[in-house]
């Protein structure tokens, strides 16, 4: 196996071989099946008995994260190579490039993924595919995201708009009329590229298609990974003020959500109807652990694995450690940001499509505490503690604040003129004081939510200031043009 595909654990590397060696000996499907599935039962026991809530968060990409990410990538894997291609026989699979994406397969993740990360596949076969051999391959993925799910609990992301689709109509994607949808494909392709593992190759299809992207700068990875020429949400997109989707919990439904952690909008809002030093906290607020930190280390890794440098991408001297402080502080946060993501998924419940565990809100956090009480209290608290995602002076401020809580302290006291008391969002609890007209005297409780919204303000806080004082001046010397660059400090108000 390449080392940029190399297992964590190279026993994978073994297995991997010896299932091979199984098929090219004839053994029929049902073996193959004992095969994979044996190796998960046996290996995810050994993880599962891992207390996963007691886990250290300094060690928890050693202890758990990169165990995880190579039992769930070896089961996919294994189950596409050796279950799902064959049952389409040689016939079908030969005319088509299989390859997965994301925290899964990418050569760039070397921290591991939790349990619930989702699995990304793409499928393009050639064009002389007839509709019918066509409508058998997405039968096949269709009974393919079925049997993970329901054998290995991993979910498979099916999009009818990109999982499968022919050879021309990506080439037309990529020269489509419309410059929006053009770029967006164009990024994917491009920024994809040396970070995908091919189950099924083929060659000529894969290099038609890549060859058409790679003259785009590298500085195209900032666009697909954080900028505001991605398909979806970005760091950009969000900062700038955009909506965050969110997948509402126990339904297939999904929102937008507006009053976004990190925005600079919604924060000059809040800054301006209460003080900053009195932790008082919206009713509603989300915070994107996806796309605020998991995707800003996630461009920095894929930079790192196309050749450049950390001092190419904006970071400088090394600390003491030998790292760069903010690379370092960076890449805490994101492995955080998976342990915390783990946390959700097991105090709400079994992982579903139904469960989007990539944000959190007011409401999420104060159910959170409720189901899980002091212990999912005390985990957060070792999360950002022990974490080290806080400043000195902002660990002094989240334990004052959480000694308040904990103590129900009633010392929170506003006030102001009347007026203002009507620009109040809906929902928020006081209680009120003065019955004078002209001014407005309240009382604001203290509550959970308030700790969980001073963290991830200081963690957006920080990383917007990564990437608007390291990052974004990096990327003339990537291929940005000047007046794109010039564009987004505007945007960021940098």
């Amino acid at each position: 196996m390449d080392s940029e595909h190399a297992y964590h654990d190279s026993a994978y590397d073994d297995l991997a071989r010896d299932l091979e060696a199984l098929a090219a000996s004839g053994a029929g499907e049902d073996a193959r099946i004992r095969f994979i599935e044996n190796v998960h039962v046996n290996r995810n026991r050994a993880i599962r008995d891992l207390d996963f809530k007691a886990l250290d968060p300094r060690s928890v990409a050693d202890d758990y994260l990169l165990p995880r990410k190579d039992l769930s990538r070896f089961a996919v894997e294994a189950w596409v190579r050796h279950v799902c291609l064959p049952r389409l026989g040689a016939r079908l699979a030969d005319r088509l490039l299989v390859f997965g994406l994301g925290r899964l397969f990418s050569a760039y993740n070397e921290l591991g993924a939790q349990y619930c990360t989702d699995v990304d596949l793409n499928v393009i076969a050639e064009d002389g595919l007839s509709a019918k051999d066509l409508a058998a391959v997405s039968a096949a993925l269709a009974r393919l995201r079925g049997e993970l799910h329901e054998r290995f609990g991993v979910v498979l992301e099916l999009h009818p708009d990109f999982t499968l689709l022919r050879e021309g109509a990506v080439l037309r994607a990529l020269e489509d009329p419309d410059p929006k949808r053009r770029f967006a494909t164009a990024l994917f392709y491009r920024a994809n590229e040396r970070g995908i593992r091919v189950l099924k190759d083929h060659p000529a299809i894969r290099e038609r298609v890549f060859s058409k992207v790679r003259r785009l700068p590298d500085a195209a990875l900032f666009e697909h990974f954080l900028g505001l020429g991605g398909a979806g949400p970005t760091f950009a997109k969000l900062r700038s003020g955009a909506p965050l989707p969110v997948g509402l919990d126990g339904s297939c439904d999904k929102a937008l959500a507006a009053e976004v952690v990190g925005s600079r909008a919604f924060a000059l809002r809040w800054r301006r109807l209460f003080p900053q030093g009195l932790f008082v906290s919206p009713p509603e607020w989300h915070f994107s652990m996806k796309y605020f930190v998991n995707r800003v280390y996630d461009y920095l890794s894929a930079m790192r694995t196309a050749g450049r440098g950390l001092p190419e991408l904006g970071f400088g001297e090394p600390g003491p450690d030998g790292l760069d402080p903010d690379w370092r502080w960076l890449r805490d946060a994101h492995k955080l940001m998976l342990h915390l993501q783990e946390l959700v998924m097991a105090h709400i419940g079994a992982f579903g499509v139904e469960v989007d565990y990539g944000w959190m809100s007011a409401a999420r956090f104060a159910r959170l505490a409720d189901l899980g009480g002091p212990r999912f209290i005390a985990d957060f608290d070792a999360m950002v503690l022990d974490g080290g995602l806080l400043k000195a002076s902002e660990v002094e401020r989240y334990r004052e604040l959480r000694r308040k809580i904990a103590t129900r302290a009633n010392d929170r006291v506003l006030e102001g003129p009347a007026a203002d008391r009507a620009r109040f969002p809906e929902g928020f609890r006081f209680e009120n004081l003065s019955a004078d007209e002209g001014r407005y005297r309240i009382r604001v409780p203290y509550h959970w939510g308030d700790l969980a919204f001073f963290a991830f303000s200081s963690i957006a806080a920080r990383v917007a200031r990564i990437v608007e004082s390291r990052i974004l001046p990096s990327l003339p010397r990537l291929g940005m043009p000047r007046e794109d660059l010039e564009a987004y400090l505007k945007v960021f108000g940098a």
